[in-house]
C-alpha cells in the first residue's frame, strides 16, 4: 500500500477500466488525462506506459514543470527522441509495434470544427521552429507514445511572458497531431486546469483534436475492495460495516486518502489492542472506532496536510494567496459548500469592487481546483471541499 508515491505492481489497484479507456482512446485520437491531485493520474499513466514498452512502442515520459520557454521545450523533446535512437527502433519493430502501426494508419484523427494543418508562417524560421519542424519529421511516422507531464504549468508560465509564442507553440503542435497518418500519440498529463487555462485565454480550439480524459475517484465497490485488500495484507480483518464506515469519513473516494485513513486506522486498531489484550490472545480486527480515532489523529497532525499549505503558497503570490485562504476557510465551515453567489458576498470585505472580486474569485476557484481542494461547481453553481479529511484538518487549522 503506497501512501502518495505513485502505485506499482500490486500496489496499484482497480483503475483497469481506465487503462483500456486510455489504449482505445490512442487508438484513434491524442489525450489529455486529466482530474485533481491525489487521484491516482500518475499511477494510471505509469501503468499505461509499462503496458505501451511491452507493445514494442518506442516511449518517452517528458515532465515540462520546469521549463519556460518554446525553445526549451522543443530541445528537451528532441533529448528524449535522438535521431539514432528512433531510427534502431524503426529498425528493430516487433510484432505489436507493426500491429499498432496496421491500427493507427486505418484511422485519421478526429477534428472538431473542422481544419486543416497549421503550419508555420513563411519566414518564421525562428530557432525553435526550426527544431520543432526537424523533430516532427523525425517522429511523425514512428509508433510512440509521447507522456508530457506538466503541460499546463509550462503553458502558463509562457502565457504569461509571451503568449503569441504561447499560441504559436500551440498551433505547431495541433498541426502536427492532426496530420493524415500519424503513427506517433501525445498524451498529456497533469490537473484539469490545462482546459481552464486554454479557455482563460481563449485558446481551447488548439487542444479540440485531443481526447479529455477525466479521471474520478475510486467507484465504491472498488474502495471497498481495496481497503479490505490492504488490510488483509497486513494481517488485519475488517467486516462490511467497518469498510463502508471508512468510505464514508472519506467521502470522496480518493484512493489516496483511502490508504491514508486505512494506514492510520491499522496503527488506531494496534493502540487499542496493546492497551486492553495481551498480545497473544488478541483479534486483529478493525471496528469502527479504530476509523474515528484515526480520522481524529489525521485532522489533529499539521505534518500531514501542510505541504498542501506550501504548494499553494509556492505558486500564489502573497495578495492571491491570502485570497485563496479565506475561500477555503469559507468553505470549510459549510460541509455543503457554497454558492459563486454566497462566496461572492463574504468576500466584499476583502475586495469591495465587484469586477475585480468576480475576476479574483474565478482564478482563486480555478487554481484551487486543479490543485485537488474543491469541486468544479455543480449543475446549483455549488462548491465544496473534495476530500472531508482535507475540510476538517483547514476548519481545525485555520477556521
Amino acid at each position: 500500500m503506497r501512501l502518495g508515491s505513485i502505485a506499482t505492481g500490486s500496489d496499484f489497484f482497480d483503475r483497469r477500466t481506465e487503462c483500456d479507456d486510455i489504449w482505445r482512446y490512442l487508438a484513434n485520437d491524442h489525450v489529455v488525462v486529466s482530474g485533481p491531485r491525489r487521484l491516482g493520474k500518475s499511477s494510471i499513466v505509469t501503468r499505461v506506459r509499462e503496458e505501451a514498452d511491452a507493445k514494442d512502442l518506442l516511449v518517452q515520459y517528458i515532465d515540462v514543470e520546469g521549463i519556460a520557454t518554446s525553445q526549451q521545450f522543443v530541445d528537451l523533446l528532441t533529448s528524449h527522441f535522438p535521431e539514432n535512437y528512433v531510427a534502431r527502433h524503426l529498425n528493430a519493430l516487433g510484432a505489436h509495434a507493426k500491429r499498432w502501426l496496421s491500427l493507427v494508419k486505418k484511422v485519421d484523427i478526429k477534428v472538431p470544427g473542422g481544419g486543416g494543418a497549421i503550419e508555420f508562417q513563411v519566414g518564421a524560421t525562428t530557432p525553435w521552429q526550426t527544431a520543432a519542424r526537424d523533430l516532427q519529421k523525425r517522429l511523425t511516422d514512428v509508433p510512440a507514445l509521447i507522456f508530457i507531464d506538466e503541460f499546463s504549468v509550462f503553458l502558463e508560465k509562457l502565457l504569461k511572458q509571451d503568449a503569441s509564442e504561447a499560441e504559436s507553440l500551440l498551433a505547431w503542435l495541433r498541426a502536427w497531431r492532426i496530420r493524415p497518418g500519424i503513427a506517433c500519440r501525445f498524451l498529456f498529463t497533469g490537473s484539469i486546469g490545462l482546459n481552464a487555462l486554454l479557455e482563460s485565454y481563449g485558446l481551447s480550439a488548439y487542444f479540440n483534436d485531443c481526447v479529455d480524459y477525466r479521471v474520478g475517484p475510486f467507484k465504491p465497490h472498488a474502495a471497498r475492495d481495496m481497503i479490505m485488500t490492504f488490510a488483509g495484507e497486513s494481517d488485519w480483518a475488517i467486516n462490511d460495516v467497518s469498510t463502508n464506515h471508512l468510505c464514508n469519513r472519506v467521502g470522496w473516494l480518493s484512493p489516496y486518502y483511502l490508504c491514508l485513513l486505512l494506514d492510520q486506522t491499522m496503527q488506531a486498531a494496534r493502540d487499542r489492542i496493546d492497551e486492553t489484550a495481551p498480545a497473544d490472545t488478541a483479534k486483529r480486527e478493525i471496528i469502527q472506532d479504530d476509523i474515528d480515532v484515526a480520522y481524529e489523529r489525521l485532522i489533529s497532525a499539521r505534518s500531514r496536510f501542510v505541504h498542501w499549505e506550501e504548494r499553494l503558497a509556492r505558486t500564489l503570490s502573497q495578495t492571491e494567496l491570502m485570497f485563496a485562504h479565506r475561500i477555503l476557510t469559507l468553505l470549510a465551515k459549510k460541509a455543503e459548500g457554497l454558492t459563486n453567489r454566497q462566496l461572492h458576498a463574504r468576500l466584499a470585505k476583502i475586495e469591495p469592487d465587484a469586477e475585480k472580486r468576480a475576476s479574483r474569485t474565478a482564478d482563486a476557484l480555478r487554481k484551487l481546483t486543479e490543485e485537488g481542494y474543491i469541486s468544479p461547481p455543480d449543475t446549483g453553481a455549488q462548491v465544496r471541499f473534495l476530500s472531508f479529511l482535507l475540510r476538517d484538518y483547514w476548519a481545525r487549522n485555520h477556521v
